[in-house]
């Protein structure tokens, strides 16, 4: 049931975040598995990689204009855009904006953009983006309580919902890292438990379509607490 929810590699340049995360796979998923939702955790920076590590899409926890030019996302352009052409992912990923949401893609969504064929050639076998704004433009978003939840949330339904409808073409693995805990000022353990939080429920969704495809206020208030109990994270 869960053949098209992606592989996820968990990138993370401080041994910190893989701790808050591990602590949260384990209080907020105990009965996780592999076989469930394969998540691995990796303590580099996207220019140290090891040798070898592919995936079909990156995430971009991008502000809702799709620039792609600062933090992370910095990152992505150096990586994948020509050395001579800085900002040509930036514009492939603005024309699907602006196709989907007129430009502006709310915080908490999830847009993805395939790249242009010039750039599908790098050593990852990348050839998307997806662009999960966390916030508007740069800034502290801890105001914002549930983002990195509803982020996770719009990037899984995204991902499946296309591995459901294509044949080939298929997003095997996606490569992401915390989100909104640089500039956007959440904190590492807010971060991980709902994104262990979006993650387990989302598993449960396509599992168990019959509670999911029928929920009562009961179910509701369930599910929602859990997500509440993390604002003071």
């Amino acid at each position: 049931m869960t053949t098209n929810i992606p592989e996820i590699l968990l990138l993370c340049m401080d041994r910190d975040f893989i701790a808050a995360f591990n602590n949260a796979l384990y209080t907020t998923w105990p009965d996780h598995t592999p076989e469930k939702l394969k998540i691995t955790p990796i303590h580099e920076r996207l220019n140290t990689l090891p040798e070898g590590t592919t995936f079909d899409l990156i995430v971009s926890p991008a502000n809702s204009y799709a620039r792609l030019d600062g933090a992370f996302d910095h990152a992505i352009s150096m990586t994948f855009s020509p050395r001579e052409d800085y900002h040509a992912l930036t514009r492939a990923a603005q024309t699907i904006l602006y196709e989907k949401w007129r430009g502006f893609a709310p915080p908490g969504s999830c847009t993805l953009v395939e790249f242009p064929d010039d750039l599908k050639q790098n050593k990852y076998s990348c050839g998307w983006v997806a662009i999960c704004p966390t916030m508007r433009e740069p800034g502290n978003v801890c105001w914002d309580r549930e983002v990195v939840y509803e982020c996770v949330w719009s990037l899984l339904c995204q991902v499946e919902g296309h591995n459901r409808a294509v044949g080939e073409g298929r997003i095997g693995r996606i490569l992401m890292t915390p989100l909104a805990t640089g500039i956007g000022k959440v904190s590492k353990e807010r971060w991980a438990v709902q994104t262990v939080l979006a993650l387990r429920q989302f598993v449960d969704a396509v599992e168990r379509p019959e509670r999911w495809g029928n929920l009562g206020w009961k179910e509701i208030d369930k599910d929602s607490l859990e997500v509440v109990r993390t604002w003071a994270l």
